[in-house]
C-alpha cells in the first residue's frame, strides 16, 4: 500500500499535561479526499486488507488556535462507512490505521462496525496529513456495488466519497496532453501515445477487436501505426486487434481536420468488442497563431530601477532577470517567418542580457536553429530597435516546410532588465508583428530605492541666506537596502546661479539605525554617505535648515529639485546588451531620463531686478477667436474670451500665463476657494470669483467687475487684471470686438 508521507511540524511540541480543549470551528481547517480508490471484477469477495486499503486523508488548509491558559486542543473526527464495515474492533486496532504528524496523539471512542470516532490532540499546522487507512468489508458484492466513507468534525467534512467499486471488464482510455490542429491540416497525437487498460483483469484478450472513430469533421491520416499488423483506417474509422490483455499504448496516430472549424474538439471513441467503450479527447482546431506566455504560477520579479545589473550602491541581490518567456506556435508551421516581428519595452527600460534558455523546431537557411541562433538574432533585433527593444526582420529563420509530423515551434528566454531612475511599475513586454496577433504579458516590476519628499517654496530674490522653510525628506524603500559608501547629491537648476548655502543639518530616524557621514555642502550641492546601513526600520534622512545663495540676476520662475546618487552614476555607465564598444555602448548613450525629484522646488517670486512697471507687453484679444496676440507671438486659446453681461472683457485664465510670459507655477487656482493667483515681477495678484476686489501684495482695490465660471472655465476681467499690472493703456475697439493692452508698444 502507498503511504503518504506526514508533513513535519515546525517545531516540535512538548507533551501538556495540561487539561484539553476543544477547538472552535474555523479554528482549523482541512480538506478530506480519498487516495487509492480500488475498482475491483464482480468475482471480488468485498474483503478489503490493510495491505490493499485506499486512504482517507485530510490535508490542513489553515490553523489559527485561540484556546489560552496552556490547554491544548482537541477535535473529534467521525469517520462513517457506507456499504462497508471495518474489519477493525478495538482500540489498539482503529488507532494503527491512523498515520498522523508527530505532534498529534490519536484516540478512539464511540467506534462501531460501521463508524468510528478518532480524537487528535495537539496542535495542527498548515499542509499536516493525517492518513487513515480503509480496511473494511464490503456489505453486499456485485456489479455496481460501492463502498464510501463520510467525515463529520468541526474541522473538516465530507459525504459519500467512493473508495471501492465493483465493476464490470470494461475498459479505459487516456491520453497524456492533447495537442493543436489546424482547419484542413494534419497533426500526430501527443508523443506518449494513446494508452487503453482494462478497467479490470480479464476485460479483453490478446486478439480481441478493437474500433477507434473519431468525431465529426476529423479523419484518421496514416495507413500504419507501430506494433499494430492489422490497423485499417476509413475515413473517421479504425480498426486493429490487441496484442496483449493488458494496458497498452497506441503511438504515432495521425489524425486530419478535414471540416473540423476553429474551436472544435476531436474526440476518440474506442470500442472493444464485447467488452465496453470509452471516449478521450485528442486534439482541438485552433487558428494559425503564436502565444506569448508566461509561468502564472511564478511570483513577477521585483527589481530596483537606477541602478545597474550588480545593484551598485544597494545592498540587494536581485539577478534582474524577468520571468520565463515562452513563444510558442499554436501548430507546425504557423509562425511565419515571412514578415519581421517585434518585442516591446515600456520606454525606461533597457535590456543588459538575453539568456536564450531553449529552442524547438525552428530552421535558418535549412539547418535546424538553436539557442546560439537565436541569441545572435536577439542582438541584432536589439541593434536594430535603437536599444528600445527587439526588431527583427523578415525571414530572421526559414518558414517551415512543414509535414506537420513534429511538434511546434517554441523559444523561451529572459531578459536581463535596468531602468531609469525615475521608471516604475510593471514591465510589459510586447509581441507584435504583421503575421502574428498583438500581445502583452507581465514579465517584471521595478521599484525605486529611495523616494524624495519635497514642498514647492515660493522665495524673493535675496543675495544671501534665503531660507528653505520646508525640509527634504528622502526614505529608503526597505531596511538595510542602501548599501555602506552610497552617495546622495541634491542640485537645484541654474546651479551657477542658486546654490544651497552650508548651513543645512541631517538627521536620521533613530530606529533606523543607519548612521551618515561625509555630510557636507560643496560647489552649493548638498551631498551624504552612507556610514552604516539601516537594521530595523527603513531609513528617513532629513534635511532641514537648508538656505540658499542666489545671484541677484535670477529669473523669475521655477527651478527643480535634481538627485544624483552612487546608484546613478554606475547606472548610467552599465552596458548595453548587444553594445558594439562604439556608439550606444552604455546607457547613457541611449537614456535621456530627468534626474528631478521635485518640480518647482524653488519658485522666485521676484526676478532680479525687477521694476514696478514691468509689464509692457502689448497684448491683443480678439474676442470669440480661439487666439491672443502678445507682442508678436500669436497665443492659441482653447477657449475664447468674450463679453460679460456687465460689458466686460472676459479673458480665459489658462491663457494669462501665456500672455504675461509667465510660468505656468506662477498662476495658481484654488478650487476650494475660488480663487486665482498671479505672481508676477514684485506683485502677487489675487481675484476671487464673484468678488469686486483686488489684492496686490496683500491690498485690496476694488476693481470693476469679478471673475467668472462659465463652462467650467475661470475667466478674468481684462481691464482688472490690467490695472492690477500697472498698465494704464487699455483700449476697446467695438468695430473689431477687440481688446488691447499697451496698444501704443
Amino acid at each position: 500500500m502507498k503511504k503518504v508521507v506526514s508533513f513535519v511540524m515546525a517545531a516540535a511540541m512538548a507533551a501538556s499535561l495540561v487539561p484539553a480543549t476543544a477547538f472552535a470551528a474555523g479554528e482549523v481547517s482541512a480538506t478530506a479526499k480519498v487516495i487509492g480508490a480500488l475498482e475491483k471484477g464482480k468475482d471480488f469477495d468485498g474483503v478489503i486488507t490493510e495491505a490493499d486499503a485506499p486512504e482517507l486523508q485530510f490535508k490542513v488548509t489553515s490553523a489559527d488556535y485561540q484556546a489560552t491558559g496552556g490547554q491544548t486542543p482537541t477535535v473529534d473526527v467521525t469517520v462513517t462507512l457506507d456499504g462497508a464495515e471495518f474489519t477493525a474492533d478495538t482500540n489498539e486496532e482503529f488507532a494503527a490505521l491512523v498515520e498522523a504528524p508527530g505532534a498529534i496523539t490519536v484516540a478512539t471512542k464511540d467506534f462501531a462496525e460501521d463508524e468510528v470516532t478518532y480524537t487528535f490532540t495537539g496542535k495542527f499546522t498548515k499542509d499536516d496529513v493525517v492518513a487513515i487507512d480503509l480496511a473494511s468489508e464490503m456489505t453486499k458484492v456485485g456489479v455496481g456495488k460501492k463502498a464510501t466513507v463520510s467525515v463529520d468534525s468541526k474541522m473538516v467534512t465530507a459525504d459519500d466519497l467512493v473508495y471501492a467499486t465493483i465493476v464490470d471488464k470494461g475498459i479505459k482510455a487516456s491520453i497524456k496532453k492533447t495537442v493543436n490542429v489546424a482547419v484542413e491540416e494534419v497533426t500526430e497525437l501527443y508523443s506518449k501515445g494513446l494508452t487503453i487498460e482494462p478497467t479490470v483483469d480479464g476485460s479483453y484478450t490478446t486478439g480481441t477487436e478493437f474500433t477507434m472513430k473519431l468525431s465529426k469533421g476529423f479523419e484518421f491520416a496514416n495507413t500504419a501505426v507501430a506494433g499494430l499488423a492489422d490497423w485499417k483506417i476509413d475515413g473517421n474509422e479504425a480498426t486493429f486487434t490487441a496484442t496483449t490483455d493488458d494496458e497498452f499504448t497506441l503511438e504515432g496516430i495521425k489524425i486530419e481536420a478535414t471540416t473540423a472549424k476553429v474551436g472544435d474538439v476531436a474526440t476518440i471513441k474506442i470500442t472493444a468488442k464485447n467488452v465496453g467503450t470509452a471516449s478521450v479527447e485528442v486534439a482541438k482546431v485552433v487558428d494559425y497563431k503564436v502565444t506569448l506566455s508566461v509561468d502564472e504560477d511564478e511570483d513577477i520579479p521585483v527589481i530596483y530601477s537606477g541602478t545597474d545589473v550588480n545593484n551598485t550602491g544597494l545592498t540587494d541581490d536581485s539577478d534582474h532577470m524577468t520571468l520565463e518567456i515562452t513563444a510558442e506556435e499554436s501548430f507546425p508551421g504557423a509562425w511565419s517567418m515571412r514578415q519581421g516581428f517585434n518585442f516591446t519595452l515600456p520606454e525606461g527600460v533597457y535590456v543588459a542580457d538575453v539568456d536564450v534558455i531553449e529552442t524547438e523546431n525552428f530552421v535558418q537557411n535549412n539547418v535546424a536553429a538553436g539557442t546560439d541562433e537565436w541569441e545572435a538574432a536577439f542582438k541584432t533585433a536589439y541593434k536594430k530597435a535603437d536599444y528600445t527593444g527587439f526588431e527583427f526582420a523578415k525571414r530572421v529563420f526559414d518558414d517551415v516546410n512543414v509535414t506537420l509530423d513534429r511538434d511546434p515551434a517554441t523559444v523561451t528566454f529572459q531578459l536581463q532588465l535596468v531602468a531609469d531612475p525615475t521608471f516604475e511599475g510593471d514591465v510589459v513586454l510586447g509581441f507584435e508583428g504583421s503575421l502574428v496577433d498583438k500581445q502583452e504579458v507581465t514579465v517584471a516590476k521595478f521599484v525605486k530605492p529611495y523616494t524624495v519628499k519635497a514642498e514647492q517654496n515660493d522665495v524673493i530674490i535675496d543675495y544671501r541666506n534665503t531660507k528653505i522653510e520646508t525640509p527634504i525628506v528622502i526614505t529608503e524603500a526597505e531596511a538595510g537596502l542602501w548599501d555602506t559608501n552610497a552617495v546622495f547629491t541634491l542640485t537645484v537648476d541654474r546651479g551657477d546661479m542658486i546654490q544651497f548655502e552650508d548651513d543645512a543639518t541631517f538627521a536620521v530616524n533613530e530606529d533606523s539605525g543607519l548612521e551618515l557621514k561625509d555630510k557636507k555642502t560643496e560647489d552649493g550641492e548638498l551631498a551624504f554617505a552612507i556610514k552604516s546601513e539601516s537594521d530595523d526600520e527603513a531609513a528617513v534622512v532629513t534635511i532641514k535648515d537648508i538656505e540658499l545663495f542666489m545671484q541677484r540676476n535670477v529669473p523669475a520662475g521655477a527651478y527643480n529639485l535634481k538627485v544624483a546618487t552612487s546608484m546613478s552614476t554606475a547606472y548610467d555607465k552599465a552596458a548595453l546588451y548587444a553594445a558594439d564598444g562604439k556608439d550606444n555602448n552604455i546607457i547613457d548613450d541611449v537614456s535621456d531620463y530627468s534626474n528631478t525629484v521635485k518640480e518647482a522646488f524653488i519658485n522666485v517670486v521676484t526676478g532680479g531686478r525687477d521694476q514696478d512697471n514691468l509689464f509692457t507687453t502689448k497684448v491683443v484679444v480678439p474676442v470669440g477667436e480661439s487666439y491672443l496676440i502678445a507682442g508678436e507671438e500669436k497665443v492659441e486659446l482653447d477657449v475664447p474670451a468674450y463679453i460679460s453681461a456687465a460689458g466686460y472683457t472676459m479673458l480665459p485664465v489658462r491663457a494669462v500665463s501665456k500672455a504675461l510670459g509667465v510660468n505656468t507655477n506662477n498662476v495658481l487656482w484654488s478650487a476650494e476657494a475660488r480663487t486665482v493667483t498671479i505672481m508676477y515681477g514684485q506683485r502677487i495678484i489675487t481675484m476671487t470669483v464673484g468678488q469686486k476686489v483686488v489684492y496686490i501684495n496683500g491690498s485690496a482695490i476694488p476693481s470693476s467687475a469679478a471673475p467668472e465660471i462659465t463652462g467650467d472655465r475661470v475667466f478674468l476681467p481684462m481691464r482688472d487684471l490690467a490695472t492690477a499690472l500697472g498698465v494704464t493703456d487699455i483700449t476697446w475697439d467695438a468695430a473689431t470686438k477687440t481688446a488691447t493692452m499697451n496698444g501704443s508698444k
